[in-house]
């Protein structure tokens, strides 16, 4: 193949005439971490995550210093389980301070002829019920309560014994005519019924049944109407006694008269007494030998009726309320409000009274007391009034409570933000402990190597080899409960995941030729850690502090929640800040035991507000994570 010549005339010099600059640049140098931060604020959702992060952190901080403490820091028996009522909201019925109550007894008394329905009155107004809401239902059950009813009471006679008797619960004055009606549901035809009269009311006070009036023998079921009039003369008051008797001992125990009601009645056939149900059920058990008599006398197949139904709750609490003051409190409230005593007008409906007008303390005066002291001349002016329900609780208007209150009556969306503000601040200070731990170790480790890295990872892997739930159990018994025993916990092995991180970045930059370089040039250890090697992975030791706080937090949560972290009423002070023992985990705790009281609110907010917090401070760190990245420098 031929080779082809190049002659000097064939080139030619570009810009020969020219002079060559170096030209400047159009687009303005940026630092590390401005270009961090464009690529950081790239991500729309990271930059909300964090919005919401830093929120979360100030409502920590500011929420519990704004809200007065009354309101989380002490017990108010009067706002307990309060549901959550927000402004806005409540007027489209939702979160609008109204409860549903399942399963409450009825008052019999209430029962609309209409509807059939009817609703509980033990603490309960009827003013405040949603009556679109109500149901009833009826539940069945033994319980020896009035609020069942109907239903049967059974006699047993238990094993090895061969009766046992009950007795009316007050003696019955029996005159001419009357008598006494027994109806038994079921009896055993084992077994016979006897019914005697009886002085006492107890059976110990007699030697033998004998010693008792015998009025007859009942051996089947059906309505039996014995003459107690053929044992005692006109006037006399005796108990009724029912003594199931065996021919033998039982040999399991399952034999047993069953009762539907007692009855006496008069001459009329009016019932004089009668007892079934709950009246027949609170009969007294008779005992004459001990030896021979014992069982058991239950209730079977009685019916309560229960009510569910929504309740205004803050309309309840925040009414009008009735009370009594000096006439020192009187014009006391009179001087504090002005223009009060110039609305005061007659009250058309009672003349002894008069009426303010709105927005007062006091909405009207009911009557006037004057109480004189015998003897001294001294006299006392009480005043009966009707107090604005807001002012009687110590609030100047109804007050809105966003999460409801807790079972001791404190503000929750306060204390959930004072939780947040001990768990982040736990999570913060476990965090910076297991990263110092961390690094050092994880720096030793790579950076000396050899047998000095086998030997310390072999140490962390027996190290965090223990079962947690062991550690925190004994960690709890040997120093007890509360901040030092968590705190102990958090970080006896949190410090292995940041060490491992540290060591595999180490041995990524520790080969460096920049590393090489200040070795041979004669730099000491503690220098090539800490100056050449630790700065360049900074950014994903950085990332790993950030995402180990959630971490941290939720694991506070569930300690404390299983009930090895924190309780109320601890406190714990590290300089000028004060560690109260209410965290995340500690209203969960408390919120639990109120699920199937129907208060969900005392869990819902909570696992809501961990839940944002999580999700928060994982895209967050993730968002650092990519920004902090030199080889996504430029991105």
């Amino acid at each position: 193949m031929s080779q082809k010549e190049y002659t000097k005339d064939m080139f030619v010099l570009v810009q020969e005439n020219e002079r060559l600059l170096d030209k400047k640049l159009k687009t303005k140098q940026l630092t590390y971490f401005q270009d961090a931060m464009i690529r950081f604020t790239k991500n729309k959702y990271n930059v909300i995550a964090t919005v919401i992060l830093v929120i979360f952190i100030l409502l920590s901080i500011f929420v519990p210093i704004i809200t007065p403490r009354n309101l989380f820091a002490q017990t108010n028996s009067s706002l307990t389980t309060l549901p959550p009522r927000i402004p806005l909201l409540e007027n489209l019925g939702i979160l609008n301070g109204t409860k549903q109550f399942k399963n409450q007894p009825i008052d019999y008394t209430t029962v609309d002829p209409v509807t059939g329905l009817g609703y509980p009155t033990i603490g309960f107004q009827a003013d405040y019920f949603l009556f679109d809401t109500l149901t009833n239902q009826d539940v069945i059950g033994t319980d020896r309560s009035p609020q069942f009813r109907g239903g049967t009471n059974e006699l047993f006679v238990d094993t090895e014994r061969s009766a046992y008797a009950i007795v009316t619960p007050v003696a019955i004055s029996f005159l001419t005519g009357h008598t006494i009606e027994v109806d038994v549901n079921e009896i055993d035809p084992a077994g016979v019924l006897k019914v005697y009269l009886s002085a006492l009311s107890v059976g110990s006070g007699y030697a033998s049944w004998d010693d008792l009036a015998l009025l007859g023998t009942i051996t089947e079921a059906g309505v039996h109407v014995l003459d107690p009039m053929t044992a005692i003369a006109n006037g006399v008051a005796r108990y009724v006694v029912f003594k199931y008797e065996l021919p033998a001992p039982s040999t399991d125990g399952s034999e047993y008269v069953s009762f539907n009601s007692i009855a006496v009645k008069n001459a009329a056939d009016v019932n004089v007494n009668f007892y079934d149900g709950y009246p027949l059920a609170m009969f007294a058990l008779y005992n004459v030998d001990s030896l021979t008599e014992n069982g058991r006398f239950v209730r079977k197949n009685a019916v309560m009726t229960t009510a569910n139904f929504r309740y205004n709750v803050y309309e309840a609490l925040f009414a009008d309320q009735r009370s009594t003051i000096g006439d020192a409190d009187y014009d006391r409230i009179l001087q504090e409000n002005e223009g009060m005593e110039d609305s005061i007008v007659p009250d058309p409906d009672n003349p002894d009274g008069w009426l303010f007008g709105e927005g007062f303390p006091i909405v009207s005066v009911v009557s006037v007391e004057i109480i004189s002291l015998p003897g001294t001349g001294i006299t006392a002016t009480n005043y009966v009034v009707m107090l604005d329900g807001s002012y009687a609780l110590g609030f100047e208007t109804t007050p809105y409570f966003l999460f409801g209150t807790n079972v001791f009556g404190q503000d929750l969306f306060t204390l959930i933000w004072l939780g947040l503000r001990t768990s982040l601040l736990l999570g913060f200070m476990a965090a910076c402990v297991n990263i110092f731990v961390g690094i050092i170790w994880g720096a030793t480790s790579a950076y000396y190597g050899g047998q000095v890295d086998i030997m310390m990872e072999r140490f962390t892997d027996i190290w965090g080899s223990f079962p947690q739930i062991t550690m925190i159990a004994i960690i709890t018994v040997l120093i007890g409960p509360g901040f030092t025993a968590l705190f102990i916990f958090m970080v006896y092995d949190g410090w292995i995941g940041a060490a491992k991180v540290t060591r595999s970045q180490f041995y990524r930059y520790k080969g460096r030729e920049y590393v090489l370089a200040a070795r041979t040039l004669g730099a000491s250890d503690s220098r090539i850690i800490f100056k050449h090697i630790l700065p360049n992975a900074l950014g994903t030791i950085i990332t790993r502090v950030v995402l180990s706080i959630p971490s941290v937090i939720f694991l506070e949560v569930n300690l404390s929640y299983l009930g090895f972290g924190i309780g109320n009423g601890q406190a714990f002070r590290i300089g000028p800040i004060t560690l109260t023992g209410t965290s995340i985990g500690v209203i969960l705790n408390d919120g639990q035991q109120q699920i199937f009281a129907g208060n969900l609110w005392l869990v819902i907010f909570p696992t809501i507000i961990v839940s944002i917090l999580m999700i928060t401070f994982n895209m967050f760190g993730n968002a650092l994570r990519d920004a902090l990245n030199p080889q996504l420098r430029g991105s």
